[in-house]
């Protein structure tokens, strides 16, 4: 259903830009001052992160990044959700990664309910994001460990 590759720095742009396209679809809790400064922030995290895009059709559905077991992103293009893709996608990542861990915004209600559905359980809460700004975090896992 779904296929990926490692994404390189000529795809930039284009994760960026699908990017903005699902943040504008499911962040509607951020500022625009927020949003924008997420925009400039999120190229330089590539570099810590193993960064794939997902496929379907030869169709760019989304992008994940992930350092060892945890999931540090995972956005799919709007026109795709609610069409399986997304869980295609992370059921791919905990098989062939083992990704036990995730982060997501708790006033990303959609968000939390997919990966409530998928197995996944509120382990912790932080009142900040890692930047410091004023979106609680939800940590969640899919291990007892």
């Amino acid at each position: 259903m779904v296929t990926n590759k490692t994404a390189s720095k000529q795809d930039e742009q284009e994760i960026i830009e699908l990017w903005d396209r699902s943040v504008t679809a499911t962040h509607d809790f951020l500022t625009q001052e927020d949003k924008e400064t997420m925009r400039e922030e999120i190229p330089g995290l590539f570099q810590f992160v193993d960064l794939q895009l997902w496929y379907a059709c030869n169709e760019l559905v989304g992008f994940s990044g992930r350092n060892k077991h945890s999931l540090e992103m995972l956005f799919i293009d709007p026109q795709f959700t609610a069409k399986g893709y997304g869980t295609a996608i992370l059921q791919e990542l905990i098989t062939r990664y083992g990704i036990t861990d995730v982060d997501v915004n708790e006033q990303n209600t959609v968000a939390k309910k997919f990966y409530l559905k998928n197995g996944f359980r509120i382990k912790a809460r932080s009142k900040l994001d890692g930047q410091n700004r004023p979106y609680p975090i939800l940590h969640l896992s899919n291990s007892d460990l």
